[in-house]
């Protein structure tokens, strides 16, 4: 049987429109397997153990080094305002530092053998001082190795003496007087660290306010004379020692 030719060449027309029309239709491209994730969208590799950590934010606003807190240990010497009459002191220190710039301090000084030119006093007194102090540093270097600092404040002077008791025709032995007023100090210095561990030292002066608000019962004749040497008293203290911080 003849196929008609009008239905050979549909036939043939319909074949090549398909072909053509495979060949302009783009397939989906597929990545190869072995294709490299972007680095952005990788998950940072965490960081060893002895690297440097990044710092917050919140420290880097003010001057660079975290809020830390600070102690210290010390002995130095005493003096008066003309230099003269030396005597050894030792004492302490705990304070806190916001991002190493302002805070406060409490700091305790004692002098076990505090020259004082008096015929009337068995040896020498013990003059100790406490004081809550403001302070205010400027770190330098990297993490605030080097600190100049400015420092004063209120507390009180205490002073332990043995009076001798005067009696007719001669001494008739002593009589022990305790006695502490208001007082102030104010001084500067600088701190230098190693890491954590440093030194600290500084000049300061002391002086014991003219009233006697903080003092105790003075009603006993060495009280009296005691209180009135105590009150007015100044103290120059130089001191150096041991900082950690925290």
């Amino acid at each position: 049987m003849r196929v008609p030719r009008w239905i050979l060449s549909a036939a043939l027309g319909i074949g090549l429109s398909s072909t053509a029309y495979a060949q302009t239709v783009p397939s989906p491209v597929q990545a190869p397997p072995d294709t490299p994730v972007p680095a952005a969208a990788q998950p940072p590799a965490p960081l060893p153990d002895d690297a440097p950590r990044p710092v917050a934010a919140s420290d880097t606003r003010v001057s660079g080094i975290p809020s830390h807190w600070l102690a210290s240990g010390f002995a130095g010497g005493n003096f008066d305002r003309d230099g003269n009459n030396a005597s050894p002191d030792f004492g302490g220190q705990v304070g806190y530092l916001w991002h190493g710039v302002i805070g406060g301090e409490l700091l305790g000084n004692v002098t076990p053998s505090f020259k004082l030119n008096n015929a009337l006093i068995s040896g020498n007194p013990n003059v100790n001082t406490y004081m809550a102090n403001v302070v205010g540093a400027i770190p330098f270097g990297t993490d605030g190795r080097v600190q100049p600092y400015l420092s004063g404040g209120l507390g009180a002077v205490q002073m332990r003496s043995d009076v001798f008791n005067v009696a007719i025709g001669g001494v008739a032995g002593t009589s022990q007087s305790n006695q502490a007023t208001f007082g102030g100090n104010f001084g500067g210095g600088l701190m230098a660290f190693a890491g954590n561990v440093g030194i600290r030292g500084d000049l300061r002066f002391f002086h014991a306010f003219a009233d006697d608000r903080l003092s105790t019962d003075a009603n006993a004749p060495e009280d009296r004379f005691a209180k009135n040497l105590l009150l007015g008293l100044d103290i120059w203290r130089a001191n150096i020692g041991v900082a950690v911080r925290w």
